[in-house]
């Protein structure tokens, strides 16, 4: 089916949204939800466009206000955000409805007395590692979307190993009703991954920093010819990428567990995040042994 008379549309009621992604699944419709902060990029306009080419309704959140305990940030310096572009680019790429509601309409009790508090060995399963605040955070605000829209199909970049894996985890151990679709990254001609952080770079650590991909092509490279050592590859990164800034994490690990393997075997996941003075831009790539 498809969903005609729908979008593109704002919607600010959680009420209105719930209706409407009900009302296409009993017509035998497909819903599609992509988790956003804003700061659209072809990355993200890319999860949109394949979305589209497989959903009956497509879904993006256009949400980032303070909520204590849970979203505590200034919503202005690095996190400020241009919804209106963000929209535009959106519907253009063709979302349905962009749900922009407001802090009482998304958290009507606050501080929240529930939430996803996922296990640290899986969100900070090494040190450098994502902060397990933050991904509880994440976790938590996913699972909200997902209760509101109902049964749908979830499109998430592969640049976020680790957000993914614990949401990965999430929908296993607690039966949510979404189906996760990872999607590749999306990289520049010179083979840097698609980020809105990029844009905060220095022209320096602009040209540096697809010496980060370079490193993990590498590392691959090392693997695929017969390199078994986990310590062997992490000392290649860290060697290969110093001189860049200071490096956050430089792993290579289960793509499932995110458990460190040592001798390398199965299916992988080359993970590294460097810090171009403060601007932090992690980068995987996959391998199979």
């Amino acid at each position: 089916m498809s969903a005609p008379d729908i979008g593109p549309r704002t919607i600010t009621s959680v009420k209105e949204l719930r209706a409407i992604a009900d009302s296409v699944r009993a017509a035998g419709g497909t819903v599609g939800f992509m988790g956003t902060s804003g700061n659209l990029h072809e990355g993200h306009l890319s999860l949109i466009r394949r979305m589209r080419s497989e959903c009956d309704l497509t879904i993006m959140p256009l949400f980032l206000v303070p909520v204590p305990g849970l979203l505590e940030f200034e919503p202005g310096g690095a996190y400020a955000r241009d919804f209106d572009k963000d929209r535009e680019l959106a519907f253009a790429a063709g979302l349905d409805i962009a749900f922009e509601p407001t802090r009482d309409e998304m958290y009507p009790r606050l501080p929240l007395q529930v939430r996803i508090t996922p296990d640290a060995a899986l969100c900070y399963p090494w040190e450098g590692a994502e902060n397990p605040a933050f991904m509880s955070m994440a976790a938590t605000a996913q699972a909200k979307y997902w209760n509101i829209i109902g049964p749908c199909r979830v499109y998430c970049g592969e640049k976020d190993w680790i957000p993914l894996t614990v949401l990965r985890r999430a929908v296993e151990d607690l039966s949510l009703a979404v189906t996760l679709v990872p999607c590749p990254s999306e990289r520049l001609p010179d083979g840097l991954c698609l980020s809105s952080r990029n844009a905060r770079l220095s022209p320096t650590d602009r040209a540096n920093a697809p010496q980060i991909y370079a490193a993990l092509r590498e590392a691959a490279a090392l693997i695929d010819g017969g390199e078994r050592s986990a310590g062997t590859i992490r000392a290649m990164l860290r060697a290969r990428l110093s001189d860049l800034g200071a490096i956050d994490y430089a792993e290579v690990v289960d793509a499932a567990s995110l458990e460190r393997v040592d001798p390398l075997a199965g299916s992988l996941r080359i993970l590294v995040s460097v810090d171009f003075a403060g601007v932090h831009l992690f980068d995987n790539i996959g391998v199979e042994v």
